[in-house]
């Protein structure tokens, strides 16, 4: 919390959005939450718990799809995220009597009290959606992008319905233990952003600016996560008054320490060990990569230290190990 409030740390904190359960097993844990503690991990983020609390524990590991509480459908790969391939509002037809589900009952809720009661002295952190995201999860990326040129007022009335469940849901995680709420939503691949500047300005940026004052208002953190090649609508992201920006991929062109030069101490940074790297590379390379980021970015305060994303089923476990410990040392 020190680290993402911009101020100098003791050491560098680690927290990762995600570990992946192969990995996690192949460490020889039994599981997520008891690899944090024998790791002392700093932060933890209560999504991975939605696979092991209640009924999906049970059912999950035996789905090949599955459909949310949205009507999303999606393909169960073996990795740890579902990928969409299903979605109930196809044109804005389908948009019409749509019931959004109730933030009250998403489980996320529950997953949040778990972790604070076992780690009432580390970060707890939620991982969700908030606008972009969302919205194409519901129609799909092509019907959403074709509708900011074509059809504006149905990209805006789905915005609006999940902006709305979405600034309630990160109340009810705040009020139930959380301090961090991850905001996911990906804006760009590796060479630009998904969409013109311009179109980011007046679909995307209301929502986001949305989102994350109502982290704030909940007495919140708020970190915003997005894949790619960000620099040109680097600036309006950090103008919305996030507290922290990453991980962020080191392929796409994010030179952290670049970043900070660029950026001051407006927001905090996490990141960013490159996944290709800890799924290929030596320990030797590993180590030397963390080292410099935090030799770099550690005495300067507000940084965080993860992987450029998560760590996925391919990393190799000693890596992950590795750039754990080298940021120790």
């Amino acid at each position: 919390m020190t680290a993402l409030a911009g101020r100098k740390t003791d050491r560098v904190p680690f927290m990762e959005m995600g570990i992946d359960w192969a990995v996690i097993k192949d460490l020889g844990y039994s599981s997520y939450l008891k690899m944090i503690e024998d790791m002392n991990l700093d932060g933890v983020c209560v999504n991975q718990m939605l696979y092991v609390l209640g009924w999906r524990r049970w059912v999950i590991p035996h789905l090949k799809y599955y459909t949310d509480e949205w009507g999303v459908k999606s393909r169960m790969t073996g990795e740890l995220l579902p990928i969409p391939v299903g979605h109930p509002i196809p044109s804005p037809d389908f948009l019409k009597g749509f019931k959004p589900p109730r933030p009250e009952k998403s489980p996320l809720i529950k997953a949040v009290r778990h972790v604070r009661r076992r780690f009432p002295d580390r970060a707890v952190a939620v991982l969700s959606r908030n606008d972009f995201a969302a919205s194409w999860y519901l129609c799909g990326m092509d019907v959403l992008m074709m509708s900011f040129v074509d059809n504006p007022d149905f990209a805006d009335r789905l915005s609006e319905m999940v902006s709305d469940y979405y600034t309630r849901l990160f109340c009810l995680c705040i009020q139930a233990g959380a301090d961090i709420i991850y905001l996911t939503d990906d804006y760009a691949f590796k060479t630009s952003t998904l969409m013109s500047r311009e179109h980011f300005k007046r679909f995307v940026l209301p929502w986001l600016t949305r989102g994350v004052k109502a982290v704030h208002d909940a007495g919140g953190i708020c970190i915003k996560h997005t894949d790619g090649d960000i620099s040109g609508i680097l600036d309006l992201i950090v103008d919305t008054g996030i507290d922290g920006l990453g991980p962020l991929e080191p392929a796409a062109g994010n030179n952290l320490v670049e970043l900070r030069k660029t950026l001051g101490a407006k927001v905090a940074l996490l990141g960013n060990v490159d996944v290709d790297l800890l799924s290929r590379g030596s320990i030797d390379d590993v180590r030397s990569v963390t080292q410099t980021l935090v030799r770099e970015l550690g005495p300067r305060g507000g940084f965080i230290l993860s992987s450029g994303n998560t760590i996925t089923a391919s990393v190799k476990p000693e890596n992950f190990r590795a750039m754990v410990e080298s940021g120790r040392e």
